[in-house]
C-alpha cells in the first residue's frame, strides 16, 4: 500500500470523498467504483481531513466539473486521447463513455489500483504509465505518447503541491509533446489559498502533502508555460448550486466573489 508516499495520501483523501458522496442519497459525482481503494485503515487514516465539510464539498464538485467537460468532449469525439497526468484513483476510464486512457502516476500507486481494478476491465482502452517522480523524467516517460492530436490532458489536484518553475516547466513539457492538447486543470489563487484552504491544507500537511510555497499567480505561471485560457468553471459555485455547500448565491456574487472565482476548474490550450 503506498501509504508511504506522502502525495499518494491524498489520492486517497479524494477517492474517500468521492465514495462517500457514491453513498450518499443524491451523489454529485457518483464514482461507484472509488469505494474499492477505501479500507478501514485508510478511512482512520484520513479522518481528521474528511472532518472538514467546505474543503470535501469543493473536491467532490471539482471532480464532476472534469467529469462533465470530459464527457462533451467524448461525445463529439468518441477516440480522443485523455491522460490523466497525476492520475490517482481516477475511474472515469470505467465510467465514461468512450475516450483512449492514459493514467500516470506512482509506481507503488498504480499497483494498489491495478490489484483493485484491473486496467484490463475498463470499458476503453487503458494504459497505466508508473513514473518515479523522483528519479525519472517526465518528457522521457510520456515521449513514447507523443503526438498532435487533440488531447485532452487532465490535473486534478496536482498544482498545489508543484513549486512555481515545476508548474512552468511541467507545462512547457506537455506543449512540446502535445502541441494541440487542450489542459483540464484546477487553479487556485493565491488569496483563495491563504484565506479559505488553511485547515484542510494543515490537516494534508499532517498527512505529508506540503502545498508548495507560491510566489506567483498560477495564472501567470501556465501562461509564462505557453498556455492562454479558454474557460474557467468555478468550483464552489458548482458545490452550491449542488447543494453541499450551503451559502447564499447573493454572497458569492458580492462579498465573496475570491471564494466563489478564487478555485476553479480552467480550461487551457497553448497561446497562439
Amino acid at each position: 500500500m503506498p501509504l508511504d508516499f506522502p502525495i499518494a495520501r491524498t489520492a486517497f483523501y479524494c477517492t474517500t470523498l468521492r465514495a462517500d458522496d457514491a453513498a450518499a442519497p443524491h451523489p454529485v459525482c457518483n464514482d461507484h467504483l472509488a469505494a474499492r481503494f477505501v479500507t478501514p485503515e485508510i478511512r482512520q487514516l484520513m479522518a481528521p481531513a474528511l472532518a472538514h465539510p467546505g474543503p470535501a464539498a469543493g473536491n467532490v464538485a471539482r471532480h464532476r466539473i472534469i467529469d462533465d467537460l470530459l464527457r462533451a468532449a467524448l461525445a463529439a469525439d468518441p477516440t480522443r486521447r485523455i491522460l490523466l497526468q497525476g492520475a490517482g484513483f481516477d475511474t472515469r476510464a470505467f465510467r465514461l463513455p468512450g475516450g483512449r486512457w492514459f493514467e500516470v502516476d506512482d509506481p507503488g500507486l498504480l499497483a494498489y489500483k491495478e490489484a483493485r481494478l484491473p486496467a484490463a476491465e475498463a470499458p476503453n482502452p487503458l494504459t497505466r504509465i508508473p513514473i518515479d517522480f523522483a528519479t525519472e523524467s517526465v518528457r522521457d516517460r510520456l515521449a513514447p505518447l507523443a503526438g498532435d492530436d487533440p488531447v485532452l490532458i487532465v490535473l486534478e489536484g496536482v498544482l498545489m503541491y508543484l513549486p512555481d518553475e515545476v508548474i512552468v516547466e511541467l507545462g512547457r513539457t506537455l506543449l512540446a509533446l502535445f502541441p494541440n492538447h487542450q489542459l483540464l486543470a484546477d487553479v487556485q489563487s493565491p488569496k483563495f489559498r491563504h484565506r479559505y484552504s488553511g485547515p484542510i491544507a494543515q490537516e494534508l500537511e499532517n498527512l505529508g502533502a506540503h502545498f508548495a510555497d507560491r510566489h506567483e499567480h498560477p495564472a501567470a505561471l501556465l501562461a509564462r508555460a505557453g498556455y492562454r485560457r479558454i474557460a474557467t468553471t468555478s468550483i464552489i459555485a458548482r458545490a452550491v448550486d449542488a447543494g453541499t455547500f450551503r451559502i447564499p448565491r447573493w454572497l458569492l456574487a458580492t462579498f465573496l466573489r475570491e471564494l466563489r472565482d478564487g478555485y476553479a476548474i480552467w480550461q487551457l490550450e497553448r497561446a497562439r
